[in-house]
């Protein structure tokens, strides 16, 4: 479908959407209207920052608030609502709405409302209308975090796509990667408009805990300061047998050892406590210790804290990996200098993966049965768990400062005014 094809689609359904809007209205809900462009009051000349759903968000929110320090505002738009409660909270201070549907005429609406100074798309959200409406009124378009992949690259270019002819209105592009770079490059951006800044996810990452954190979090756990622990983080439904086996090896192993198991999903704590039952591991929930609870391995049935949670660790599994769920972000024990072991499903993850990989701080595990084995021997030498910590801290400090970047690159190409004093 070209663009003038999309386009005109977009104008026959309008009616539909207002429709639908005003039935959703009445039942009281403010989500369609903000969808067909009623938009909340938010300060003139913002920058409007969109993001897709929750993944996006945290990864925008650095950017996020970097510019809003900057004045005059941000008003950052979002698709899911999951997304929005997300930004709604960490964000609690700027404007967030449901983005306009990509309409002409809701995108119009949207622009009158908010006049914004630029629009920043994240990563991969390129809607035909919102760019070309956003461009013909004057607005400087580009990405943020930009990731564009050959297959995409390929959509978007080939015949009757209907980015084909809007991609062009595009006038910058902040990049992850030399290899997006040149992807957008080959859409038509001049070489000056696209940069490389690296990964935001890194700016997101919490500062590693300082020795009195650390030993207030282990003391919460009921682990003694000199233990040995293997963090599970994220742990999926068809890892929880080789896990709860290589927790097993562990206690056994090694006396005064303590494992800590978080599933990916709160449902499935029963399951992991049961797997370790049959392994003779005795455990005890995460929400019933009160710093002396009795078993060798606590599993984790609260949530918003692994990050934190692997501080604790002296080596760390990462979930999602050892079966084909394409992985979980191996980057958050690395930020607490925790060495990392993954298994050899990483697809979801795989720069981070590599990036840990490569610098020494992570291994990976190929077969089933090797997981006990890598976290034993990490157990077992001081000198490479030591190392691999630090090469962990050091990749992910290398990874840093992509926010920095990308406000200095929007500065040099007249986006953003200079810093204020």
């Amino acid at each position: 479908m070209s663009y003038a094809s999309y386009r005109v689609m977009t104008r026959m359904l309008w009616p539909i959407a207002v429709s639908v809007a005003a039935l959703r209205t009445v039942t009281g809900s403010r989500e369609w209207g903000e969808r067909v462009g009623r938009t909340p009051r938010t300060a003139a000349g913002s920058v409007w920052l969109h993001a897709a759903s929750v993944g996006e968000v945290a990864a925008v929110t650095p950017l996020a608030r970097a510019l809003a320090v900057r004045g005059p505002g941000v008003f950052l738009t979002v698709v899911t609502p999951t997304g929005r409660a997300v930004a709604a909270r960490s964000l609690a201070d700027l404007t967030v709405s449901f983005a306009p549907l990509d309409f002409v005429t809701a995108v119009r609406r949207t622009l009158r409302s908010v006049g914004p100074r630029a629009l920043l798309l994240t990563e991969t959200e390129l809607w035909p209308n919102t760019i070309y409406e956003s461009a013909a009124a004057g607005l400087p378009v580009g990405v943020v975090n930009g990731r564009l992949s050959e297959k995409s690259l390929r959509r978007y270019t080939m015949i009757g796509s209907p980015l084909k002819g809007v991609v062009s209105r595009l006038s910058f592009a902040a990049c992850r990667s030399e290899t997006d770079a040149s992807h957008f490059r080959e859409l038509g951006l001049a070489q000056s408009r696209v940069t490389v800044v690296g990964d935001r996810k890194f700016d997101k990452l919490a500062a590693p805990l300082n020795d009195r954190e650390r030993a207030g979090l282990r003391s919460s756990l009921g682990i003694p300061a000199d233990a040995p622990v293997v963090v599970f983080g994220s742990v999926r439904p068809k890892e929880e047998s080789e896990v709860a086996a290589a927790a097993a090896a562990v206690v056994d192993g090694f006396p005064g050892s303590r494992v800590v198991i978080a599933p990916r999903h709160l449902e499935r704590v029963e399951h992991v406590v049961r797997a370790l039952a049959v392994r003779g591991v005795e455990s005890t929930l995460r929400s019933a210790r009160d710093g002396a609870g009795a078993g060798r391995a606590t599993v984790v049935d609260t949530t918003g804290e692994l990050a934190r949670l692997y501080a604790v660790g002296s080596v760390a599994f990462v979930g999602g990996t050892l079966a084909p769920y394409g992985g979980h972000d191996p980057l958050e024990p690395a930020a607490q200098g925790v060495p990392v072991v993954v298994g050899r499903h990483t697809e979801t993850c795989r720069d981070s993966a590599l990036r840990l990989l490569s610098a020494g701080a992570a291994v990976e595990v190929a077969e089933d049965g090797e997981l006990a084995g890598e976290l034993i021997r990490f157990l077992s030498d001081a000198n490479a768990r030591g190392e691999a910590g630090a090469n962990a801290l050091k990749a992910v400090a290398a990874g840093r400062g992509a926010t920095a970047r990308t406000v200095g690159f929007l500065e040099s190409i007249g986006v953003l005014d200079g810093a204020s004093g």
